[in-house]
């Protein structure tokens, strides 16, 4: 099956199948499921939803060193973690990388990502997103 072909069965752009193929991991679960049923496969949420957070809790100079990249409009200090937990984690939810959400997840842990997504101005498909993976991965704190 050719790459346009199976975006014509999954109901995407095969710009976007060439992005997941090349390692990008800013996606909608729907359209995995799609590709997975264009496919003949399943896809589980829950390996979607990535890895626990790391054992242990990261220090907050570790953690502001690497969230730092995120925040270009204001510096990231230490005291803004617990200060404005809700700003940090709707920037981190919304725009982080992996690694940038796992330690953000491991410091804040899930009841506060809970916070922050239901926080007014958290975009709907980042907060359904989010839903999803709190729903299927064990909860931390």
């Amino acid at each position: 099956m050719t790459l346009q072909q199976l975006a014509g069965e999954a109901g995407t752009s095969a710009s976007a199948l060439h992005r997941y193929e090349t390692g990008w991991d800013r996606f909608e679960v729907a359209t995995l499921r799609r590709i997975a049923m264009a496919l003949g496969a399943q896809l589980e949420v829950r390996l979607v939803a990535g890895e626990s957070p790391p054992d242990g809790k990261p220090s907050a100079e570790s953690l502001v060193n690497t969230l730092e990249p995120l925040f270009w409009d204001k510096r990231l200090v230490a005291d803004d973690l617990a200060s404005h937990p809700a700003w940090v984690l709707s920037r981190v939810l919304a725009l982080g990388n992996a690694d940038q959400v796992r330690a953000a997840r491991a410091f804040f842990g899930d009841g506060a990502i809970r916070e922050a997504i239901n926080r007014h101005g958290m975009d709907a498909r980042t907060r359904r997103y989010w839903n999803v993976v709190l729903r299927a991965s064990p909860s931390t704190q």
